[in-house]
């Protein structure tokens, strides 16, 4: 009897096993279904990261670009709304240039009621297509204002707030003390085109009507 059930167990742990799914590995073909979709699978992320990415970046300039933009034209709103302004008796000529894409105006700024002074005097905008920029001249120096400047317009309108150059065919620029002197609001547009990363561009523009609260006293 107990040569017999040491004979059957010798046979049983001699017996092939029969192969089951924790025996064996991965074949050649999981293994490629499995690397071609964690491809996809990470494909797909990294397109996800790079769109946010380049949301992020192009939200960022443009918030950059329209502050800096909108500082900009403030500053020449300011400087062009004085136009005229003289506490003394007597008048001077408040827009001395004015075209469609340059101003320049005088003003006694600080109020000292001296002619020598520098803040009695032109200040002027232009725009440089050439640098694609907005230069100011002030007290004879010309330095780059705003860049990468698209396009900048004036618009000079009289009390009715016709435009002079378009709607009257005033030259560009105007020409005439006596048109000059109708002036009395102006509108400033400009266009600001930064890059944003991958040869993408971020254009906007900033517009912005000034009255010139000195002219016409």
């Amino acid at each position: 009897m107990k040569a017999l059930m040491a004979n059957m167990f010798s046979q049983s742990a001699d017996a092939p096993r029969t192969p089951g799914f924790w025996t064996r590995g991965f074949t050649l073909v999981e293994m490629l279904v499995a690397l071609a979709v964690a491809s996809i699978v990470m494909a797909v992320i990294f397109g996800v990261y790079a769109g946010l990415m380049r949301s992020y970046t192009t939200q960022n300039v443009a918030a950059e670009v329209q502050q800096a933009v909108r500082a900009g034209i403030d500053y020449m709103a300011e400087d062009i709304m004085m136009a005229g302004f003289n506490p003394r008796a007597g008048s001077i000529v408040a827009i001395e240039e004015a075209g469609s894409t340059r101003i320049r105006v005088r003003s006694d700024r600080n109020a000292d009621l001296e002619d020598s002074s520098p803040d009695f005097g032109d200040i002027a905008y232009e725009y440089n297509a050439g640098a694609n920029r907005v230069d100011q001249t002030e007290g004879g120096s010309t330095q780059p204002y705003i860049d990468n400047v698209s396009n900048l317009t004036f618009i000079f309108r009289n009390a009715a707030g016709e435009d002079l150059i378009n709607d009257l065919g005033k030259p560009d620029p105007i020409t005439s003390d006596i048109d000059r002197a109708d002036i009395r609001s102006i509108d400033i547009s400009i266009t600001v085109q930064e890059p944003a990363g991958r040869g993408r561009m971020v254009n906007r523009t900033y517009a912005t009507r000034v009255w010139c609260r000195n002219l016409g006293l």
